[in-house]
């Protein structure tokens, strides 16, 4: 017979059998179609020596009129902004002030220490700043003049952290004047990760107490306010971060903001100890608004009972008589909505608008939160949510669904998802400002993070398909769906990503697959050429900013956690604090020592082999820190050829392999002699790039490849293909097979071409 040529349909199916997807490919890792053609994926590399604190699911980048390029990402316990490498933290403070005398109690030889805070209102995984501490800040041999991690609340007037060092004696100190400024209270690292006796919430207060927090996943959404920042968690406040590339202060809350920002200023007749002054002027005085001036007490605001005349009713009485008093108002920064699922900024006329929100009330500050509300700011000002007449401030709620998933500005609308409907919510001016139409019912997505827009089109990962939208919804066709959706950890959907790489015309979707409890496993569309790969990959969040960044980013990050337990130096199943954020197997490092693991069970990762990469085992005490050997990192993506996360670096390991194809139709038997590869090693840095190829036959559809199981099938030819090799031989025999390339080497780039096979038959049986 003459050569055969193999030209197989470009992307990856799994919806049928192999055999049925005769002429195509059925499997592939690390691998992409490019014009057609299989290549491995380019390398990552971390963007930065400097790491993280938490676990990261969002990525936001910006540059600022100056030029600044800066970068927002926000973890379960923390906000920073990166800036040239370097991660600012601007986390917000929950609260801040003296917690008492000899606050802190040590145990000899114990790592732990626990901290009496009455009503600290805080959360696992919150990390508070202590100063003020007595004897220069060490207590019992531990210098608690820093920032320290909580482990544990186990009231609601103290919890406990880990210190450095071992403590020298048992005792409590620190004096009267120790300071402490609290964050933000954590969120989750992974959906209802480490939730029970001791986790958060139980355990964050005392009985029938509230907690700060629930068991929802921390989500960030963000945008820009010109140069500034806005954003929020899930279900929590607006922060808000003004840009300071001096100093690097810290988010404040909108509200906070917008009460101390003046808004109008009058006079006024102001009587002592009165609780109802006439103002000259009530123009742009409203409820809520904070008002200063002469015989006005600090903090003093309009309350709920104020009617828009000229007699202002206030929250405090007054503390001296004045017959004309200058007076500043301030906007009313209690009707800032409390909660808000997502928060951005719209393309047009800068509204700042909530996704889910409390509605607002002239009669109350604090009305409940409506998951399917949306309200929005004036035109340009995100300090004033109170509708007039002579603003576009507003809300409309929405009627499908029962809580609003996400929102995502695109070129002409910004198109909004509740957990059964997609709307479309469409500028229109005065008096209306903003029209939702519903576009389509009975439809989901997936996560607040699994949209994204490219060419003014939209796509999205539904809870059981996916789906486009160019002007209509429509069902994405996709060859992948039985094996992304039967093989998916349906408890963790929320951290779900999505993100394009533009310069390969991909857009990916990184998923949990059902025995992992975060992202491990990504499936990409190629909207150029309509055709799905997949692969494995731990990577929390992703973004692509052409014109902004060189290289896509993607995270890779985990919450670094604590022993449960002591250890010596032979034991193989290591207990945790929380392990539920780490990968199912992997390397960590506790002191000099680094071990490596196979499993994960609950907190416990089993399989443990002590003493791995040159350092030696040893005895570890309870709450030693334990951190994953992959540091916290942004890394740039399609950057060479290896994984360069770590030291040493790592081959990038990728395969693709062919569906069945058969041989004269499978009447005979063909005998495969040789095969004439056709591979491109351009882009390699190796010396001498290789890849193994396999060639796997197959006596028929329901057989196994191996000898034993069909006597009929000689063997599986596996040779390594270098790059100027010209032919190679084979000798296989089956009346169908497949091929399979592998990649193992650092250095190597590769695309494959048509290779062409040299088959004899050789007869029926």
């Amino acid at each position: 017979m003459p050569l055969t040529k193999l030209e197989f349909r470009p992307g990856i199916n799994k919806e049928s059998t192999s055999y049925a997807n005769e002429g195509g490919y059925f499997a592939c890792d690390k691998v992409r179609f490019r014009s057609g053609y299989a290549e491995k994926l380019g390398g990552w590399v971390n963007q930065s020596s400097e790491t993280f604190l938490g676990i990261c699911h969002t990525l936001w980048n910006w540059i600022t009129f100056g030029g600044s390029n800066l970068l927002g990402l926000g973890t379960n316990s923390k906000y920073y902004i990166e800036n040239g490498g370097i991660y600012y933290d601007v986390t917000p403070i929950y609260s801040s002030g003296v917690i008492g005398s000899n606050p802190f109690t040590t145990t000899n030889g114990s790592l732990l220490v626990t901290v009496s805070q009455t009503g600290h209102g805080s959360t696992i995984g919150t990390y508070v700043t202590f100063s003020g501490v007595a004897n220069s800040g060490v207590i019992n041999g531990i210098n608690f003049d820093g920032e320290f991690e909580i482990v544990g609340v186990p009231t609601s007037n103290s919890y406990q952290i880990v210190a450095p060092n071992v403590a020298i004696s048992t005792g409590s100190g620190g004096g009267s004047l120790v300071v402490s400024q609290m964050q933000l209270p954590a969120g989750l690292s992974t959906f209802g990760g480490g939730v029970g006796w001791g986790k958060p919430p139980w355990g964050s207060g005392g009985w029938g107490s509230a907690t700060a927090v629930g068991t929802d996943l921390r989500l960030w959404s963000q945008d820009n306010f010109n140069d500034d920042l806005i954003f929020n968690y899930r279900r929590g406040p607006i922060y808000y971060w003004t840009l300071d590339l001096a100093n690097y202060a810290r988010a404040r809350l909108l509200s906070t903001i917008a009460n101390e920002t003046i808004r109008a200023t009058t006079t006024a007749l102001v009587s002592a100890s009165v609780t109802t002054i006439t103002v000259a002027d009530p123009t742009g005085i409203e409820s809520g608004a904070v008002i200063t001036g002469s015989g006005i007490a600090a903090g003093t605001y309009v309350t709920t009972a104020y009617d828009g005349g000229f007699s202002v009713p206030l929250s405090a009485t007054t503390t001296g008589s004045f017959t004309i008093s200058t007076l500043t108002i301030s906007y009313a920064g209690r009707h800032i909505p409390e909660q808000t699922n997502q928060v951005l900024t719209s393309s047009v006329s800068n509204f700042t608008i909530c996704f889910g929100s409390n509605p607002y009330s002239p009669a109350t500050f604090t009305a409940d939160f409506d998951p399917m509300l949306v309200r929005w700011s004036d035109a340009d000002n995100p300090y004033d949510w109170v509708p007039t007449a002579t603003n576009q401030s507003g809300e409309q709620l929405l009627s499908h669904g029962s809580f609003i998933q996400c929102a995502l500005d695109t070129r002409q609308e910004i198109l909004i998802w509740s957990d059964a409907a997609l709307f479309s919510m469409q500028y229109l001016g005065p008096p209306y400002v903003w029209g939702i139409n519903l576009l389509m019912d009975n439809i989901s997505i997936i996560s607040p993070n699994a949209a994204i827009a490219v060419n003014n089109v939209t796509y999205w990962m539904g809870v059981d398909k996916f789906y486009m939208y160019s002007g209509r919804v429509e069902t994405l066709p996709c060859t992948l769906r039985q094996y992304v959706y039967t093989d998916i950890n349906t408890s963790q959907y929320g951290q779900i990503v999505c993100g394009t790489n533009e310069g390969y015309n991909e857009i990916w979707w990184f998923y949990p697959s059902a025995d992992s409890q975060v992202n491990n496993r990504y499936v990409i569309y190629n909207h150029l050429e309509r055709i799905w790969y997949y692969g494995t990959m731990d990577r929390t969040a992703w973004l692509d900013s052409p014109g902004l960044r060189t290289y896509p980013l993607g995270v890779f990050s985990i919450q670094n956690s604590y022993l449960d337990t002591a250890i010596n130096s032979s034991i193989t199943t290591i207990s945790l604090l929380d392990a539920a954020s780490y990968p199912n197997s992997g390397v960590v490092t506790i002191g000099t020592e680094q071990i490596s693991y196979t499993g994960k069970t609950n907190n416990t990762l089993t399989g443990c082999t002590r003493g791995v990469n040159s350092t030696t085992a040893a005895s570890h005490i309870q709450y030693s820190p334990v951190t994953f050997k992959v540091p916290n990192q942004v890394m740039l993506h399609e950057f060479g050829n290896d994984d360069v996360s770590q030291s040493p670096s790592l081959p990038i390991e990728a395969y693709i392999e062919s569906s069945d194809f058969d041989i004269s139709d499978g009447e005979t038997f063909g005998y495969v002699w040789r095969m004439l590869p056709d591979l491109t090693f351009a882009g390699s840095n190796a010396n001498s790039p290789s890849i193994t190829l396999t060639v796997k036959p197959r006596q028929n559809s329901g057989s196994n490849y191996t000898a034993a199981d069909q006597p009929t099938v000689t063997r599986t030819a596996t040779i390594p293909v270098q790059q100027f090799t010209g032919q190679v031989y084979t000798r296989i025999r089956g009346r169908q097979m497949s091929f399979r390339l592998d990649s193992v080497d650092k250095g190597v780039a590769w695309q494959m071409g048509a290779m062409r096979i040299d088959v004899r038959p050789d007869g029926r049986r």
